[in-house]
């Protein structure tokens, strides 16, 4: 491993490998080391002339590359409502994560920590997915009420779980929502709330539980088919 010093102060880190080639062969890295194979008959003398014309260059692909890594590991986009959001990290005083201008724009003084960012985005589509959440059991219930069906107070919960997207504990008035709904359309999740509020009319999934479903929700079977 050799280092270069440009004439503008910043160095230039190369490793040289003799291969039996004709051409001088230069492959840069996300670490910013240039990696040379070369002639044997080739002076060092002339990787380094060549290095330092090509330098400008060098460096700017390996800042791209490290730009890219950065992108790939915090993930550049982020699903909610069924819609993908590109994630934009901007520097600022501000800790925290909004959707907005088609935007998922994450602003932190710690852009450097992936795992942070990804700490904030996640608490970012909780809160909307809480608030989606609560404007759909509102929803849900008042549709109920309306057809003269009042459902039992009802505490609703959202966790992540594993083998269901939703679960309704009928004698105890509980339903959980799964929390990766909150990649799924609004649809979606809609459908999820009915399924499991028809639970405390129909206890099993027979006919007569999904014609109930779709009384309500027409288009059951479309969204919720995203599911499958």
């Amino acid at each position: 491993m050799k280092t270069i010093k440009l004439a503008d102060g910043r160095e230039l880190v190369y490793e040289l490998t003799r291969k039996n080639v004709r051409n001088i062969n230069f492959r840069v890295k996300a670490d910013g080391i240039v990696y040379v194979s070369a002639g044997r008959a080739v002076p060092a003398a002339r990787i380094e002339e060549l290095l330092s014309e090509r330098a400008e260059y060098l460096l700017e692909a390996a800042a791209r590359l490290r730009e890219r890594e950065e992108r790939s590991e915090i993930g550049d986009t982020v699903r909610l409502f069924g819609r993908e959001y590109p994630i934009r990290v901007i520097s600022g005083a501000r800790e925290t994560a909004l959707f907005d201008c088609g935007e998922c724009r994450v602003f932190t003084k710690h852009g450097d920590d992936r795992a942070y960012i990804r700490q904030l985005v996640g608490r970012a589509v909780s809160e909307r997915f809480l608030g989606l959440c609560r404007e759909l059991n509102d929803e849900v219930r008042r549709e109920l009420a309306e057809a003269g069906l009042v459902p039992p107070p009802t505490r609703v919960t959202i966790k992540d779980m594993s083998s269901r997207w939703g679960s309704c504990s009928y004698n105890r008035g509980h339903i959980s929502i799964n929390s990766r709904l909150a990649a799924y359309p609004r649809e979606t999740v809609l459908s999820v709330f009915w399924h499991e509020y028809a639970h405390y009319w129909h206890h099993d999934h027979s006919a007569r539980f999904y014609a109930f479903v779709e009384r309500f929700c027409p288009e059951y079977q479309r969204w919720n088919g995203l599911l499958k």
